[in-house]
């Protein structure tokens, strides 16, 4: 069907439609915005998302180049002797004011926390040691405040065992994966009872025991 206005072909759905706002129609309608002077017009204006697609980038271009101008200004720093032990002592300063945001009762990273007994428990094998205990009446805490300090490359690091079992003075460590920097952080914890996949085996077998030296 052909608009009576603009001889211009439309179908039946859209031809009543197009009458009322067609050029040719004296009494057309007016279109919303139709008189600012930018209506019709192709903005030129864009973002970083969408530059950002038409780069083919996965992150938005201005992070990218937020990112570049910090790491650009951080090459002109300088980490000095002096500056490094007074950002150290800062940490330290830090870690001692607010334990439990370092200790085993900060939970973070991908590890899937389990709530048990008012406490944040980071894995599996955590929860399995903590009613472990509670069924031999083995009094035991995660919130430690006092940290152990050790000597880790050329400067002393903050420990804080995963549980502290009162009644008996002792430290439970419970460790998948070992590294050079844990065997370091052990030896700073004279009464430290390390459970690893073997003593967590036995554990759910119910046959594992605190080594007696721990009990006397």
């Amino acid at each position: 069907m052909n608009c009576k206005y603009c001889k211009e072909d439309k179908n039946i759905f859209g031809l009543k439609n197009h009458e009322s706002y067609c050029k040719m129609n004296p009494e057309r309608k007016s279109k919303a915005g139709e008189n600012n002077p930018m209506f019709g017009k192709k903005s030129n204006a864009s973002n970083q998302y969408i530059k950002s697609k038409e780069m083919g980038l996965s992150f938005p271009l201005l992070a990218q180049e937020t990112r570049k101008k910090i790491s650009d200004s951080k090459k002109g720093e300088k980490w000095t002797l002096e500056r490094k032990k007074k950002h150290s002592e800062k940490m330290k300063k830090t870690v001692l004011e607010n334990p439990h945001s370092y200790s085993a009762n900060n939970v973070s990273g991908r590890t899937k926390i389990f709530e048990y007994k008012g406490f944040k428990l980071k894995g599996k094998w955590e929860l399995d040691v903590a009613k472990w205990l509670d069924i031999h009446e083995i009094q035991w805490t995660n919130k430690i405040t006092k940290p152990f300090d050790y000597f880790w490359i050329g400067n002393i690091h903050y420990y804080f065992p995963d549980f502290y079992l009162p009644k008996i003075d002792a430290y439970i460590e419970v460790k998948g994966y070992e590294r050079d920097r844990d065997r370091e952080k052990w030896k700073c914890v004279n009464n430290l009872i390390i459970i690893k996949k073997e003593e967590i085996e036995q554990i759910r077998r119910g046959i594992y025991e605190i080594p007696t030296k721990y009990l006397s």
